[in-house]
C-alpha cells in the first residue's frame, strides 16, 4: 500500500482520546435508522436523503465493476439493500447490523471496524463508502484499509459534506443524532485526501452540499 501523503494536519484537539470516544459513540450510542429517515417524511431531512440516495445508486450503477461488492460503513442498509444479492456491508454499531439484516435480506452485514476490516486483501471489486470519513477525525486509517480490500482494478465510490452554510443548520434536524465529530471538505481537502491513496474523481452534487467521488488504484 503507498505511504500517505496527506498533509492537512489533523487538529491538535482531536486527540487520541477524543477519537476513541468518537469511535466508541458510533458504537455504543448512535441510534439512526437511516432506511426509515428515507422512506418515511420524517423532517426535511428526508428529502436530502432520497437525493443521496439516487445519486449514489445512479453512480453504483455507472461505476459498479463485476465482482464482490462492499458497503463500508452501511449503516442501517440504505444502499447495502441495492446492491447485487451476496453484497457485504460492515458496520461497527451492531444495532445498524441488526437492522440491515431485515432492510437488505440478501446482503451479508458483518460487525466490524472500517479501521481493521475483517477480510483479506484484494477481496472487493467496488467499495461504496457512502457518508463516512466526514465521521472520522482522521480518515487516513480508514481509507488504507479501503484501498487494502480492494482487487487492483477495484473502485470506490463514495459521497461526503461539501463545505457548505447549509451544514451549519443541520442541528435544526428533527432526527439527526448529536455527533461528536462533523466535517465537510473543500475540494482541494478531499482531492488532496483521497489522491493519497489513488486516482480520485470529485464532482458537486445535492445543489453544492455534496461531494460525490470515485477512487481507484493508481
Amino acid at each position: 500500500m503507498p505511504r500517505s501523503k496527506f498533509t492537512t494536519p489533523v487538529p491538535e484537539t482531536l486527540t487520541e482520546t477524543f477519537q476513541l470516544a468518537n469511535k466508541r459513540f458510533y458504537r455504543e450510542e448512535e441510534d439512526y435508522d437511516w432506511v426509515r429517515a428515507t422512506d418515511r417524511l420524517v423532517g426535511v431531512e428526508s428529502i436530502f436523503h432520497k437525493f443521496r440516495e439516487r445519486t449514489v445508486r445512479k453512480l453504483i450503477g455507472r461505476y459498479g465493476r463485476p465482482g464482490q461488492y462492499l458497503d463500508a460503513g452501511c449503516g442501517s442498509g440504505l444502499f447495502l439493500r441495492h446492491l447485487p444479492p451476496g453484497s457485504v456491508g460492515l458496520d461497527i454499531n451492531p444495532r445498524n447490523i441488526d437492522r440491515a439484516r431485515q432492510h437488505a435480506p440478501h446482503a451479508e452485514p458483518v460487525l466490524g471496524d472500517i479501521e481493521a476490516m475483517p477480510f483479506p486483501d484484494g477481496t472487493f471489486s467496488t467499495v461504496v463508502l457512502t457518508e463516512v470519513i466526514e465521521h472520522l477525525p482522521d480518515p487516513r486509517p480508514a481509507l488504507r484499509e479501503v484501498m487494502r480490500v480492494i482487487t487492483s482494478a477495484g473502485i470506490v465510490i463514495g459521497s461526503t459534506p461539501r463545505r457548505s452554510i447549509f451544514w451549519k443548520l443541520r442541528g435544526l434536524s428533527s432526527t439527526c443524532p448529536g455527533e461528536p465529530f462533523h466535517r465537510e471538505f473543500s475540494r482541494q481537502e478531499l482531492y488532496q485526501l483521497l489522491a493519497a491513496f489513488g486516482r480520485p474523481t470529485v464532482a458537486m452534487k445535492h445543489f453544492g452540499m455534496t461531494w460525490a467521488f470515485t477512487l481507484q488504484r493508481r
